[in-house]
């Protein structure tokens, strides 16, 4: 199963429907063909939550074809906890978030992880725990639409020092955030994708 967020919605790529239970009501289509596209970029500029099931067989090669009309940008970024059972978190252009970015030619999945909560979030001694699920959202720029897949891992660090958002990223604050206030403040304020990231690794 793949799910790709289109802002507060939810497209979904399965071969069984009931993979889908949670969504109260949703569209299902049996195919998928280039004349999905359109209905994408209705997606995108409309305020109705539309939740898309894809239901095919070969639910992997309906997701590549789907692949095929984007520009594909790759990030990947890290759930940071520390010995209190506190999360790290930025808060970016008034909303909740996790520390991300884009990875560069050449470099692995994992060292970009690393580097961008370091930069981000002005952090330190960082260690990878374990591979997360990967997160699909789309989104347009300049006319274009763009699939973002972001690889997520589960990471730790001791760090006590001060943390320094990075404010060219549009990053105004860091804060280390205990599960109360991530259930009462960022599950509230935050994208679709990340909250469903939290809360499936809670």
């Amino acid at each position: 199963m793949y799910k790709v967020f289109i802002n507060d919605k939810i497209i979904c790529f399965t071969n069984n429907i009931e993979d889908n239970n949670q969504f109260s009501s949703a569209l299902n289509l049996n195919f998928f063909s280039s004349n999905f596209t359109p209905f994408i970029v209705d997606l995108l500029c409309s305020d109705d939550k539309m939740n898309v099931n894809v239901v095919v067989q070969d639910y992997e090669s309906a997701f590549q074809e789907f692949q095929s009309y984007f520009k594909i940008i790759k990030a990947s970024g890290g759930i940071v906890s520390k010995s209190k059972n506190e999360k790290l978190f930025i808060y970016r252009l008034d909303r909740w978030d996790l520390p991300k970015g884009k990875i560069e030619s050449g470099e692995e999945i994992e060292e970009a992880a690393i580097r961008e909560v370091e930069e981000e979030c002005g952090i330190t001694d960082l260690s990878i725990n374990k591979k997360l699920h990967d997160t699909f959202h789309v989104y347009k720029l300049k006319d274009k639409l763009i699939l973002k897949q972001t690889y997520w891992f589960e990471m730790s660090s001791n760090y006590i020092g001060e943390l320094v958002p990075q404010i060219e990223e549009n990053i105004t604050k860091v804060e280390w955030l205990s599960a109360n206030r991530i259930t009462d403040e960022v599950l509230k304020n935050t994208y679709s994708s990340i909250s469903e990231l939290i809360e499936t690794n809670a």
